[in-house]
């Protein structure tokens, strides 16, 4: 059943957001660094897509929202060659299950692709067309950031996430 909750009710729950870092996720010391640092809670356990997300108590967004962190240009270069198809059935499942997906790639930018500054032979304009292409056709939104930035976007991705499902009772208790 349907929860609509008062915008004071909102903040008290978001009070007790929790991310949820993957365990299968590895090097993320500089994201729950910052958690830690921010006093986030998180915990660490599977999830069956993406490496974070969140919840609130018992109530959980991953199945409506969750990141899925690339280290660097090379590693996601290495996921649209090697494991293209692997990632092209994770998105695909994704998109079906209505699942929204940010796909967070670090040390990073438009700039480092058109320049080719990564060390994969995938072509500046295959990645950028397979980049661009598969945002229309899985759903799915392409950020690009610092590591020392990826725990405050993860955080605020969740954050609002969670208070857009509270605000249209969509977050079942």
């Amino acid at each position: 059943m349907r929860r609509y909750y008062t915008n004071k009710e909102i903040a008290e729950q978001l009070k007790r957001l929790t991310i949820i870092a993957d365990s299968r996720e590895r090097e993320n010391g500089h994201v729950t660094g910052y958690f830690d640092k921010r006093g986030v809670p998180y915990t660490t356990r599977k999830l069956e897509t993406g490496d974070y997300s969140a919840m609130i108590g018992d109530m959980t967004l991953e199945h409506e929202v969750v990141v899925e962190r690339k280290a660097s240009l090379d590693e996601l270069c290495g996921n649209f060659t090697v494991d293209r198809q692997r990632l092209a059935d994770e998105f695909t499942r994704a998109k079906a299950e209505g699942l929204k997906v940010f796909l967070l790639v670090e040390n990073a930018s438009l700039s480092d692709i058109y320049l080719h500054n990564y060390r994969s032979k995938l072509e500046p304009k295959s990645l950028i067309a397979t980049l661009l292409s598969w945002q229309i056709r899985y759903n799915i939104t392409v950020i690009f950031c610092k590591p020392s930035e990826s725990g405050q976007i993860i955080y605020g991705l969740m954050y609002y996430a969670a208070r857009e499902a509270l605000r249209n009772g969509e977050i079942v208790e």
